[in-house]
């Protein structure tokens, strides 16, 4: 002790701990580091402090340091490989989703395209952090790296253990400045390798999702151009998360390396700093929660910062330089809202064809309406689809049903309603809603079941069948007098009947007498597609006549007569 310091006084010795109290001079800072340096081989640590004492400036207090083992360096390697697995997991997504590519393959570029880049990263922070400490004299372990499964990072970053007490304030700007400064140069370097990578490896337009993870890019994406990018490229992503881990490491908070450079620069008054951060954190967490969950953390571990052996030199002017542009960096490097998401405009288009207006229960061949739902996923990505079918009581339907369509995917899907029972006569209405991603769209149809009227015939059938598109009919009425109201069977059924174009009721009638015969002429518009006339009797509601127009080259004509 007295090699370095004037002692004056007595020694005292309490608990353990010897109080010099001694006078000082200018060669503080330097002598109190040689005696840090005389005492650490023998386990003592020296903390020096003012003294209460007026005939001495100082009390120095020689404390015995505790024995602790540290890690093996099995622990540090474990964390290293867990880090690798998580990270990997994270950069293979990252991959599939940049390229496109579901294979085996992404997991090694995901490694080469994320995971080691990162670690990188967090290595440089890291080792900056072990090689300052190592230069001034303070004992600190490897990086121990901490996974995180869970995406979008893979990590939770890394951190050295300092198994010294840091000597002077001098030394935690220097130590806490250190990492920071390397992992922001080692960003920049990733930033460019990946702003080019991204402009040679363009990203593939297909995504699974209608949304989008947009990260925020902090203002050195303004100040250096040359790691600008639209899409992030895995790479030029780590080279993101190297920025945000740099900048909240920098938070002046507690024994983050901000926090170890804001007491080396304000000493105590460093606490200050501290609530300060913590405030703003909270006002950003009204944006985005993690931040004040982040806070919470931080105040559990502590906001205050513990002294260095020595409290009372100040630091330099090339520290406090160092330490200003440390701190700065969380300006430059900080995303107050990291991630957002982006909902991508949803292109889908959908359409239910017309189908049948009749449907005649007990035939086999007309009891029921068919309908085609035809869904077109114009997006780059897969879109789900939920297909709701609702009908009252007196129809059955398929069921409704949940699926999905993948991206630039036209798929059609077959809907078919039809009577329930034989009391399921008259009109019934049925909707159909279509959802596709952010499309909700409802379709309203209805049926009118009817029954084939045995008193009425055509050409002594019912329903009449002809291949032909021009023809003549002798309508027979073997019951009482019928009113019969003339509607089209389907959208495509254009016909012309004794005079009238084709209708679907409006009040156009044809009328036979009870045990008369009528005489029309049919003439059917469209050749290539089945069409029908439907006569619904107003005096016998629900009974009807059908006449049929089918092409000879069609399935349906073919069906019929079992070519």
């Amino acid at each position: 002790m007295r090699k370095y310091f004037t002692v004056t006084g007595e020694v005292k010795v309490q608990d353990g701990v010897y109080e010099f109290y001694t006078l000082v001079d200018q060669s503080l800072e330097a002598d109190f580091k040689k005696l840090v340096a005389d005492l650490k081989p023998i386990g003592f640590i020296p903390v020096i402090g003012k003294s209460r004492d007026h005939g001495s400036d100082y009390v120095i207090s020689v404390i015995k340091k505790r024995n602790s083992k540290p890690f093996g360096i099995w622990i540090n390697l474990l964390l290293l490989i867990a880090t690798l697995v998580s990270t990997i997991y994270v950069g293979r997504g990252l991959y599939t989703v940049y390229f496109g590519i579901y294979t085996w393959v992404s997991y090694f570029y995901g490694f080469l395209y994320f995971s080691l880049p990162l670690l990188i990263i967090l290595g440089a922070h890291e080792l900056g952090h072990f090689y300052m400490a190592k230069k001034s004299g303070v004992a600190a372990s490897l990086p121990f790296f901490i996974p995180a499964p869970i995406p979008p990072l893979g990590t939770l970053g890394a951190f050295i253990s300092l198994r010294d007490p840091l000597p002077d304030r001098k030394t935690l700007i220097k130590i806490g400045a250190a990492g920071p400064l390397v992992g922001f140069v080692m960003s920049l370097i990733i930033g460019v390798i990946g702003a080019y990578l991204g402009t040679i490896q363009k990203p593939v337009t297909v995504t699974s999702s209608d949304v989008n993870l947009v990260i925020s890019l902090p203002i050195i994406y303004k100040i250096f151009p040359g790691i600008f990018i639209k899409n992030a490229h895995p790479v030029a992503f780590a080279a993101w998360v190297g920025f945000l881990v740099t900048a909240i490491n920098l938070f002046p908070i507690g024994q983050l390396d901000g926090g170890h450079i804001a007491r080396g620069l304000l000493g105590k008054n460093a606490k200050y700093f501290s609530y300060a951060f913590i405030i703003i954190l909270v006002i950003l967490g009204i944006y985005y929660y993690s931040w004040i969950l982040f806070a919470i953390i931080i105040v559990i571990l502590g906001l205050t910062h513990p002294p260095p052996l020595n409290d009372i030199s100040k630091p330099g002017k090339k520290e406090v330089m160092v330490g200003i542009i440390a701190i700065a960096l969380v300006a430059v490097a900080f995303s107050p809202i990291p991630f957002a998401e982006h909902v991508l405009p949803n292109y889908v288009t959908t359409d239910l064809t017309a189908g049948n207006n009749f449907a005649v229960y007990g035939n086999p061949v007309l009891n029921n309406d068919s309908l085609n739902l035809v869904v077109d996923n114009v997006n780059n990505y897969t879109i789900p689809l939920t297909v709701i079918i609702k009908a009252p009581v007196g129809l059955a339907t398929t069921p409704s049903f949940n699926d999905s369509l993948n991206p630039l995917e036209k798929r059609t899907f077959n809907i078919t309603v039809w009577p329930r029972s034989v009391d399921s006569i008259g009109v019934f209405n049925f909707s159909v809603t279509v959802s596709a991603s952010t499309l909700t769209k409802t379709y309203n149809r209805n049926l009118t079941v009817v029954t084939l009227d045995s008193n009425l015939t055509a050409n002594n059938t019912n329903p009449y069948y002809s291949s032909k598109a021009v023809f003549s009919l002798s309508l027979s009425n073997q019951g009482s007098a019928a009113l019969l109201e003339v509607y089209k069977l389907n959208s495509s059924s254009d016909f012309y009947i004794n005079g009238t174009f084709g209708t679907s009721g409006n009040g156009t009638y044809l009328t036979i007498s009870a045990n008369k015969m009528s005489y029309v002429k049919v003439v059917f518009f469209n050749l290539t597609q089945a069409a029908g006339i439907v006569l619904v009797d107003k005096y016998h509601p629900w009974k009807a006549m059908i006449i049929f127009y089918i092409p000879s080259n069609s399935p349906q004509y073919k069906a019929l007569y079992q070519y």
